[in-house]
C-alpha cells in the first residue's frame, strides 16, 4: 500500500481497486471529491454516462464503473457524478494498471464545461457587443452627422433671413462672414471683389482690420485654383503679395471663391491657426459661396434700378416741367390769339372816349354850354361810360382767364366758365357764328379752372377755324352729369377732320391748320389737361358735317 502513497500528489482524485473491485486506496483529493464510500457499489451508482454505448447489453443495469473495472485494458470515458447535495459534476475518468491493482483518476472537467460554457457566452456577448458597438458608431456618426447639418442649415438659414430682410450689402457681407469667421474659429475674415485680374479689399468682419479698396494679387497656382472654382487651402506667412504684415509662425488661409455661373464676382478670405479638413466643411462653405454670389448680384440688380428709378424720377419732373412749359406756351398762344381780338374789341371803345373827349373839350373850351349841349354831354358820358365798361370787362375776363392770383385746384361753375371763355372769343364768334348754350344745372366741381378754360378756348377755337368758310355756322354747347361725371360737349357743323388724320389729331405738333395758323400743341396738352383731371377727352367726326368734342371728367376728383 505504501507503493500507492505517491498519489496523494496528485490534484485529481485518484482511487486504486483490487482484482476483486474492492477500494483498497483513496487519495485525499478522492476524499474531499467524494464520501467515504466502504463499497464500490454504493460509490458506482452515483455516476451516469455521458456517452450511452449502443452495442453494450444491459445499458439500463451498466455504470461507467462497471465497465471500468471490467476492462482489462487501459480505459476512459466522460461521465456524470451525483453527490449528496443532487448536484452533477463532469468527471473525466480513466484507469491504467498499475502493478495488481487498477488505478482509477477522476478529473472534474465540469470547471472546463463552465468555461467553455462562459467562453461561448463571452463570444456571444462580444459579438453582440461588436454588434451594439458598431450600431452606436454608426447612430453617433449618424447623430453627429445630423448636428452638423443642423449646423450648416443654421448657418444658411440666418444667412438667408438676412438677406430677404435687407437689400444692404454691407449688412448681408456681414453676415455671411461673421458666421465663417466662428465656423472655422478664424482670427481674420474679409471680401474682395474682383477687380479686373486681381481683387480690391471691400468689407472685413473687423471692421478697421483691412485697407479697404486695396487692390491685392496672389501667386499664379492661388489664382488657378480660383479660377477652377477650388477652395484654396494652404499654410502662407504673407496673406496676399503685396502684403506688408508677416505672420511669423505661419497661418492656415482658407480662399472661397464667389461664382455666379461663370462669373467670378470676388472671394472670401479666413485666416485662423485651427486644423481645417476641406471635405467637412466644403458644402457649407459652396453653400455660403451660393448665397453671397446671389445677393451680390439681387444686390447690384437693385443698385442699378434704384440709379434708373432715379433717372426716370428726374425725366419725369423733367418732363412734367416740360409739359407746363409746353401748357403755358400754347396758353400764351392762345392769349396771343386773342390779344389781336382783345386789341379790336378795345380799340372801338377807345376810339368812341377819344372821339368824345374831344368833343367834350371843343365845348369847354367854347365856355358857352347850352341845355342841347349839356344833353349831349350826358349822352357823351353815357356812351363814354359804357365803353370804359366793356373795357374793364374784357379786361376782368381776360384776368380770369389767365388766373395769375388763383390757386391751381378749386372749386367752380362750369356754365359760368364757359362763358367766360365765350366772352373772350367774342371777335371769333362775330362773322356769322351762333353759339346755342344748352346748360344744365351743374355742381361745383374742384379742378384746375385755368386749364380747363384753355381747353375749352383750344376746342371752341377750333370749332371756328372749321366754320371760317360756312353758312349757317353755328356752335352748340351742351353741359350736362352722366354716370357721376361731368360732360361738356362742343358741337359745330363745320369741315369736319378728314378721316386718315383723326387717328393723329392728339399727337403733339400734327395740325390740319395751314402753317403759322397752327402750332399742333392745342388738342394734345388739352388732352394732358384733362387726363390730369382723371377725365378722357372724345371725339365724332364727319368730313364736311361737323365734328363734336365731348370732355368727361368724374365728379369728386
Amino acid at each position: 500500500m505504501e507503493s500507492l502513497e505517491f498519489f496523494n500528489n496528485y490534484s485529481d482524485a485518484v482511487c486504486a481497486f483490487s482484482k476483486d473491485k474492492k477500494i483498497v486506496f483513496k487519495n485525499k483529493s478522492f476524499l474531499f471529491a467524494f464520501s467515504d464510500y466502504s463499497t464500490v457499489d454504493k460509490f458506482k451508482k452515483r455516476f451516469n454516462f455521458n456517452l450511452c454505448f449502443l452495442s453494450l447489453e444491459n445499458i439500463k443495469n451498466k455504470t461507467p464503473l462497471d465497465l471500468m473495472l471490467q476492462s482489462n485494458e487501459n480505459f476512459h470515458t466522460f461521465c456524470t457524478y451525483q453527490n449528496i447535495n443532487d448536484e452533477y459534476i463532469s468527471y473525466y475518468v480513466y484507469t491504467f494498471k498499475f502493478d495488481k491493482y487498477t488505478i482509477a483518476v477522476f478529473k472534474d472537467v465540469t470547471s472546463i464545461d463552465k468555461i467553455d460554457s462562459v467562453q461561448k457566452k463571452y463570444v456571444e456577448l462580444k459579438t453582440k457587443y461588436e454588434e451594439v458597438k458598431e450600431t452606436t458608431e454608426k447612430f453617433a456618426k449618424m447623430q453627429e452627422t445630423a448636428q452638423t447639418q443642423v449646423l450648416k442649415m443654421g448657418i444658411i438659414n440666418r444667412i438667408s433671413l438676412v438677406i430677404r430682410e435687407t437689400n444692404d450689402m454691407e449688412t448681408i457681407l456681414s453676415s455671411a462672414l461673421g458666421e465663417i469667421h466662428t465656423l472655422l474659429g478664424s482670427f481674420k475674415t474679409y471680401f474682395s471683389l474682383r477687380e479686373k485680374s486681381s481683387f480690391k479689399l471691400t468689407y472685413s468682419v473687423l471692421g478697421d482690420d483691412i485697407e479697404k479698396d486695396l487692390i491685392i494679387d496672389y501667386e499664379d497656382a492661388v489664382v488657378l485654383q480660383i479660377k477652377n472654382k477650388e477652395i484654396v487651402v494652404g499654410s502662407c506667412v504673407r496673406e496676399y503679395l503685396n502684403s506688408n504684415k508677416v505672420h511669423s509662425k505661419g497661418v492656415k488661409r482658407i480662399i472661397i471663391p464667389v461664382y455666379n455661373r461663370s462669373r467670378l464676382l470676388g472671394i472670401i478670405v479666413t485666416l485662423t491657426r485651427q486644423k481645417f479638413n476641406v471635405e467637412e466643411n466644403k458644402e457649407i462653405l459652396q453653400s455660403i459661396s451660393v448665397q453671397l454670389a446671389s445677393s451680390i448680384i439681387q444686390a447690384g440688380l437693385i443698385q442699378q434700378l434704384n440709379k434708373k428709378n432715379k433717372k426716370l424720377e428726374k425725366t419725369l419732373s423733367e418732363l412734367k416741367e416740360t409739359q407746363m412749359q409746353l401748357i403755358n406756351s400754347e396758353k400764351m398762344a392762345s392769349i396771343g390769339q386773342l390779344v389781336s381780338g382783345v386789341a379790336h374789341e378795345i380799340n372801338t371803345p377807345l376810339a368812341s372816349i377819344s372821339s368824345n373827349n374831344k368833343l367834350v373839350s371843343k365845348l369847354i373850351s367854347s365856355n358857352s354850354v347850352s341845355d342841347e349841349q349839356l344833353s349831349i354831354l350826358k349822352d357823351l358820358n353815357s356812351i363814354d361810360s359804357e365803353a370804359v365798361n366793356r373795357i374793364s370787362n374784357i379786361v376782368k375776363s381776360l384776368k380770369r382767364f389767365v388766373r395769375l392770383d388763383e390757386a391751381e385746384f378749386q372749386e367752380a361753375d362750369i356754365n359760368k366758365e364757359l362763358d367766360l371763355t365765350l366772352k373772350l372769343l367774342t371777335h371769333e364768334l362775330k362773322n356769322n357764328i351762333e353759339v346755342v348754350r344748352e346748360y344744365s344745372k351743374l355742381p361745383p366741381i374742384m379742378c384746375s379752372v385755368n386749364m380747363l378754360n384753355q381747353v375749352f378756348m383750344n376746342l371752341i377755337l377750333n370749332a371756328c377755324h372749321s366754320l371760317s368758310e360756312k353758312n349757317n355756322a353755328k356752335i352748340t354747347i351742351s353741359t350736362g352729369i352722366v354716370d357721376n361725371n361731368l360732360v361738356v360737349k362742343i358741337k359745330d357743323n363745320g369741315c369736319g377732320i378728314p378721316l386718315d388724320v383723326q387717328s393723329k389729331i392728339f399727337n403733339v405738333g400734327f395740325t390740319t391748320k395751314k402753317i403759322g395758323l397752327g402750332t399742333g400743341l392745342g388738342l394734345s396738352i388739352s388732352k394732358k389737361i384733362v387726363e390730369m383731371h382723371k377725365g378722357n377727352i372724345s371725339f365724332n367726326s364727319q368730313p364736311n358735317m361737323g365734328t363734336e368734342f365731348s370732355v368727361s371728367i368724374p365728379l369728386g376728383i
